[in-house]
């Protein structure tokens, strides 16, 4: 583990309804952190993702679609969240991050 100094990075700017979940990841540790920063969403997660995306923009969406992009959306903003908070938090550890 590299030194970390001062305060972590704050979350401030995360919308509310993240801000407990961002707030956590100051516990964890640079293998967890590097973990998050290296994940991606599944194939199949982005192509249903994207299938209700089109439909929503003919407004073509059933109640169930619509609830389900919601919550698509929702997991994709938290897991954007999360991977750039990992990120913020091991350059602060003192680590050179990979561009992507």
């Amino acid at each position: 583990m590299y030194q970390r100094k001062g305060s972590p990075p704050t979350w401030d700017d995360v919308p509310e309804e993240f801000q407990a979940e961002i707030a956590a990841l100051d516990k964890l540790d640079d293998n967890t952190l590097w973990q998050i920063f290296h994940s991606h969403k599944t194939a199949a997660d982005m192509e249903e993702y994207n299938t209700l995306l089109e439909k929503n923009s003919s407004s073509a969406l059933t109640e169930n679609e619509r609830l389900n992009l919601i919550s698509l959306r929702q997991e994709a903003d938290l897991f954007m969240f999360r991977k750039a908070q990992a990120a913020v938090l091991l350059r602060w550890c003192g680590y050179s991050l990979p561009h992507p």
